[in-house]
């Protein structure tokens, strides 16, 4: 912000002792702590260097009034405030570092003349933004404003936030999913288990886990995909089983944001031979979906972590082991901004080979 970087810029003056000044009190009123105040958004950068002021009572006033100026600029834009006492004021903002999540801010004075006044913003350092402060009160408030008119807040796309994986590349008849480490209650987990050879008739998730899609092509790959919202308590891992004796590539998917009573809005499957396997389209019936593409593929002929998917960010590629026994698999996703139909896209393989494909729309959160 232009002012606190013209605070920080500016020529230090040498003086005995700085003169106090006060600052102008709130005049902003916050009737109850979910207040909306109506507003533009004013972002605030702060620099994490010390402040020199100038001494002069004048230009004291004038930085006084910047600094005001800039708090009530965020307090316009606050959806909710955690905390408003005399000397300080916790609350919410939208999104201001782009990772979709709202932020924090504080700011607050120790109730000791000629202490600072501190601005924080999320976890970061408590930052002085004015020296010397004789005077601040925050429940002075003298004007109440209207409450935020505007629509609720905007629905976003469900969030991809981590990925477990697993890879045996000796013949064996089941394997576990380690749960992702950062798994919170509520949290859509999608896993995909991916054999070689036919296991359809035989493939079986743990119990709590909703089929999505399960089948094979030409007896060469078998792929499964479930989902299920995380419970107060996962367990370490789960395991996935089989009838045949078969190598395996497997990967458990961490999502939030969704839709937790119906997250998956819409999916489909393809199946061929192809050196570029298709993911088929899905057509969502709502807004702001996460696509997910994911695909099973037999042999190792996959560029490892890259799906190839165009547009979209891979999750995984990889593959089982180097030998003619391996099975391999992929996924990617991108955001959908409106329901509709996705298009086709399709995977990269370095040779043709059989696989099973499978896209979803992943339903948001329709009350964020």
């Amino acid at each position: 912000m232009h002012t606190l970087t013209a605070i920080r810029d500016r020529k230090k003056v040498q003086a005995s002792k700085p003169v106090g000044y006060t600052l102008i009190e709130l005049v902003v009123g916050m009737a109850s702590s979910t207040l909306l105040v109506s507003g533009l958004a004013s972002t605030l950068y702060i620099s994490s260097q010390a402040m020199n002021l100038d001494d002069r009572p004048a230009r004291q006033s004038s930085i006084a009034s910047e600094v005001l100026g800039t708090m009530m600029a965020d307090l316009r834009h606050a959806k909710s405030f955690s905390e408003n006492t005399s000397t300080a004021v916790t609350f919410i903002v939208p999104d201001r570092n782009g990772d979709t999540k709202p932020e924090t801010i504080r700011y607050a004075w120790s109730g000791t003349a000629g202490d600072p006044l501190t601005y924080r913003f999320n976890s970061g350092k408590v930052l002085p933004v004015a020296y010397n402060v004789q005077r601040f009160n925050f429940t002075s408030m003298t004007r109440v404003l209207l409450a935020d008119t505007s629509p609720p807040d905007v629905v976003t796309p469900p969030v991809y936030a981590e990925m477990t994986e697993q890879k045996l590349g000796a013949n064996v008849r089941s394997l576990a999913l380690n749960v992702p480490a950062g798994t919170s209650v509520g949290d859509l987990l999608i896993a995909v288990v991916a054999t070689d050879g036919d296991n359809t008739a035989s493939l079986l998730a743990a119990a709590g886990w909703n089929m999505i899609d399960i089948g094979d092509q030409s007896g060469r790959v078998t792929m499964g995909v479930w989902w299920k919202n995380a419970a107060v308590a996962e367990p370490l891992n789960y395991t996935f089983t089989w009838s045949n004796w078969e190598q395996s590539y497997g990967w458990m998917m961490r999502f939030t944001g969704h839709d937790a009573s119906n997250p998956i809005n819409a999916n489909a499957t393809s199946v061929g031979d192809s050196p570029n396997p298709i993911s088929p389209a899905v057509v969502s019936s709502v807004d702001k979906t996460l696509i997910l593409r994911i695909g099973g593929f037999d042999r190792d002929d996959v560029n490892i972590d890259n799906a190839g998917l165009t547009g979209h960010t891979t999750i995984t590629a990889d593959y089982s082991s180097n030998t003619s026994s391996s099975i391999s698999g992929g996924a990617g996703f991108l955001e959908q901004d409106l329901a509709g139909n996705s298009g086709t896209e399709n995977f990269v393989l370095g040779s043709s080979q059989n696989y099973r494909t499978l896209t979803i729309a992943i339903a948001p959160n329709p009350t964020p």
